[in-house]
């Protein structure tokens, strides 16, 4: 059917969450570390359309492939290079070309959900306040 070679190009339309963490690699930090336990439970949370929303955040596709070996790549994450006193007002940093996130060190999970939600979320230019350069 159209659904069946649909799925066989672009791969299924809502995140499989196991495939994705089979196919992650960690760089400076580990699979055990409290953020990274705080991702993946917020990943595993979010409505499928958030979980699409963090692929293209991250990625720029909206459909992981159907299988391991179909992928070209592997997800990274890592610990946010910058360093801080205050990791919590830092937004994650995703670098498309290379399917990776840098997460700072969030000291909450309700931290890390409210800015990892916010960064994936695209923003609309209307909704941005803009400061008036000449007053009329």
């Amino acid at each position: 059917t159209w659904r069946e070679l649909e799925t066989l190009v672009c791969g299924k339309p809502i995140l499989d969450i196991e495939l994705l963490r089979q196919n992650t690699v960690y760089r400076f930090c580990s699979e055990n570390d409290l953020v990274i336990e705080y991702f993946w439970r917020a990943l595993t949370e979010f409505s499928p359309e958030e979980r699409t929303m963090y692929l293209r955040f991250v990625w720029g596709r909206s459909r992981l492939p159907l299988t391991s070996k179909d992928f070209p790549m592997k997800h990274q994450i890592e610990t946010l290079k910058k360093v801080t006193a205050e990791p919590d007002i830092m937004l994650p940093v995703a670098h498309t070309c290379f399917f990776s996130i840098e997460l700072p060190k969030y000291s909450s999970y309700e931290i890390l959900r409210e800015k990892l939600k916010y960064a994936i979320t695209p923003v609309s230019y209307t909704h941005l306040t803009l400061p008036t350069i000449y007053s009329v």
